[in-house]
């Protein structure tokens, strides 16, 4: 497995990868209101289905699912409602919000089982979630059990971290400001988007990953998430506590990672999780923030050489 140098990254990524890409890309909307784009790779060993985290989207992984394809995976991934070029729940595009956090759940089901399933002509599904999107693939583990033979999830969001405040709080925070009428309105301490945010505020830990994204989020509004509301932040909270609590519906091998340095999710709802599992195992990430996957090199390297290992098949 070869990187992309980190000192050529974004003329590498505009000039080879995006363009080796965009041959092999079949681009859709699911219902007229779900951005798609799959990857269908000829003689693939099997496909891989992302579910990305908040504020993200398809183009976002662009780089992971480049070195899927290379390792011979067939690739899917959807805009989750609320995000990128989907359609929106809430008046403010800038604010990621949904009434039920379920809907994401059904949503990405209705996705593997119209486009996904039948692109991949019976070989094996494997799934790959990040931060909410791991949240959204533990909630489709435990309601549809036989659609994926493996997964893998990166820094999950099965608790959110509160800032020291305790979760019951942070809860009540939000039901009394949906009880004002405010359901659709972002977190009081997040800001607007901000086109200048600093490296060290970002959820990277690869300073060449960071300034490529930011150039190309700057010139796509659909991709300026900037906070979340708070019936969005009551639903999350919700949905990581009701995915520990039914972990044990998993019936396929469960690979968890948790970034060393992350200030998004909690740590321990992520151990409380692979603790109901029964084929799990959590690997710590030193050196990482919270998007492992974004990375840089040194660390990038045997992350993904664990990914891909897992996914082809060797024991947790």
């Amino acid at each position: 497995m070869k990187l992309i140098p980190e000192e050529r990254f974004s003329q590498i990524m505009q000039g080879e990868v995006e363009t080796w890409l965009s041959g092999l890309c079949a681009r859709g909307r699911l219902g007229g209101e779900l951005y798609y784009e799959i990857f269908p790779l000829p003689g693939a060993k099997a496909t891989v289905v992302i579910s990305h985290g908040s504020t993200e989207n398809c183009e976002k992984f662009h780089e992971f699912i480049y070195y899927l394809l290379q390792e011979g995976y067939s690739c899917a991934v959807m805009d989750h409602r609320g995000h990128g070029r989907s359609d929106r729940e809430g008046k403010n595009p800038m604010v990621v919000h949904i009434s039920d956090f379920q809907r994401h759940a059904e949503d990405f089901h209705r996705f593997v089982h119209e486009l996904v399933i039948p692109m991949s002509a019976g070989k094996p599904l494997y799934l790959y979630g990040h931060s909410m999107g791991g949240c959204i693939a533990a909630l489709y583990l435990e309601q549809w059990p036989e659609d994926f033979s493996r997964a893998v999830l990166s820094a999950p969001m099965l608790g959110l971290d509160t800032g020291g405040l305790p979760v019951w709080a942070a809860s009540a925070v939000c039901n009394a400001m949906i009880l004002l009428g405010k359901a659709e309105q972002k977190l009081w301490f997040q800001g607007d988007y901000n086109p200048e945010m600093p490296f060290e505020e970002d959820g990277s830990a690869s300073r060449a990953r960071f300034q490529y994204y930011q150039e190309i989020r700057r010139g796509e509004s659909a991709y300026q998430l900037s906070a979340a509301s708070y019936t969005w932040t009551r639903e999350a909270i919700r949905a990581g506590a009701r995915a520990v609590k039914n972990a044990g519906k998993i019936q396929v091998p469960v690979l968890v990672f948790q970034a060393e340095r992350d200030g998004y999710v909690s740590p321990k709802a992520q151990e409380r999780f692979v603790a109901r599992l029964g084929r799990g195992r959590l690997v710590r990430v030193p050196g990482s923030k919270h998007e492992i996957y974004r990375s840089g090199n040194a660390v990038l390297k045997g992350y993904l050489t664990r990914v891909f290992t897992f996914f082809d098949g060797t024991a947790l």
